[in-house]
């Protein structure tokens, strides 16, 4: 357990980092540049479930079909995400509710280079999503009288600025969870396709601690909807289909006593592997 767990989480280089790196020779690489042409802010998106074993033999099947994005020699990248909410957990209840167009914001920081982004992500009816982002690791020069951020669990004037510029009025908004996961980002090498594989997801709040050692979560992002590709052959190969996973819902679930979950208990169960969560 954690006290608020938020400030203290730091990438942990364990068993599982280390499996999936060893499954990462063969790739081709792709640099940061690359990828910025394929961040998709406004995009459609779909998630697969996988545990451990399954996403090792998935990026096996994949390689001559997707490229890795290599940051500074580093093909890993691992986040540490706060998340904010008013205090009946407003955002959250929009997607235990099923309300279509829906959305939550966020502070994340990038542990590789040290960049921190505040963020709102909004899914649409037509079931895109779009991400509006403010830099906050540095001045920025069209905004000067933000300051830069020096604590990620501060929901300060910066962020109160973005969601008002973009219309969001939702009231009082503080830290509802704290996230820290490792990704793997691949480039398809034939069409515009950028597809990322989280691990090692650890939630905390309130002294309360999740860890889910065993379970990946693979994400297709694409400007259109979906495409025949390699990788969704792979998932009909092993009978998977799509499922949402929510980082947040699911988070927000397991670590708020007080939150509505009836919803997310099937997704919750079906973690059943993995020891306390179900």
């Amino acid at each position: 357990m954690v006290n608020n767990g938020g400030t203290s989480m730091q990438p942990i280089i364990d068993i599982k980092a280390a499996l999936f790196q060893n499954s990462l020779h063969g790739f081709s690489h792709s640099s940061l540049e690359e990828s910025k042409s394929m961040s998709f802010l406004d995009r459609f998106d779909t998630k697969f479930v996988l545990k451990t074993e399954n996403a090792l033999d998935f990026l096996e099947n994949i390689k001559s079909d997707y490229s890795l994005l290599n940051i500074d020699g580093s093909v890993i990248q691992s986040y540490r995400t706060v998340y904010f909410d008013t205090p009946d957990l407003f955002c959250f209840n929009l997607h235990h509710n099923k309300r279509a167009n829906r959305f939550k914001f966020r502070t994340r920081q990038y542990m590789s280079n040290g960049k921190i982004f505040n963020e709102i992500k909004q899914k649409l009816n037509s079931g895109k999503t779009v991400k509006f982002r403010q830099r906050r690791d540095k001045i920025n020069e069209s905004t000067p009288d933000i300051p830069i951020l020096q604590d990620i669990a501060d929901f300060d004037n910066g962020f109160s600025l973005l969601v008002q510029k973009n219309g969001y009025n939702v009231g009082n908004l503080a830290p509802s969870l704290f996230v820290f996961f490792n990704r793997i980002t691949l480039l398809n090498k034939h069409f515009p396709e950028r597809m990322t594989l989280d691990f090692g997801l650890k939630y905390s709040y309130d002294n309360e601690e999740f860890v889910l050692n065993n379970t990946s979560i693979v994400e297709l992002k694409r400007e259109r909807s979906p495409e025949k590709t390699v990788s969704q052959e792979f998932f009909r190969k092993i009978h998977k289909n799509p499922g949402g996973f929510s980082k947040y819902a699911i988070g927000v679930a397991l670590t708020h006593d007080e939150a509505k979950k009836n919803r997310f208990l099937p997704r919750i169960r079906s973690l059943s592997y993995e020891r306390g969560v179900a």
